[in-house]
């Protein structure tokens, strides 16, 4: 379990990066790449989703204070971006 979620984390990782690169294209108007990509609304799930699987990383991996500090950090940035995604989707 812990080596899947090492995994799952790294590959979220790498797709938050490419849908923030795809966003900034399409907003930036360099290049159209998908309908999806016209406004934050990606950038702000993928990275929810991948703070949240980070927040079980850390909760899994990390020992002491930093195994509290870490998750409760990455936590409320996940709640944060949460509420941004149902605040704009009203």
């Amino acid at each position: 379990m812990k080596k899947f979620i090492n995994i799952l984390s790294i590959a979220l990782s790498v797709i938050a990066c490419i849908v923030i690169i795809c966003t900034f294209l399409t907003s930036y108007q360099f290049s159209y790449v998908a309908d999806i990509f016209d406004s934050y609304l990606a950038i702000q799930v993928i990275v929810a989703i991948t703070m949240a699987v980070w927040t079980i990383r850390f909760w899994m991996n990390e020992r002491g204070y930093r195994k509290y500090v870490y998750t409760v950090i990455s936590g409320c940035i996940t709640l944060v971006l949460i509420s941004f995604v149902f605040s704009m989707i009203r």
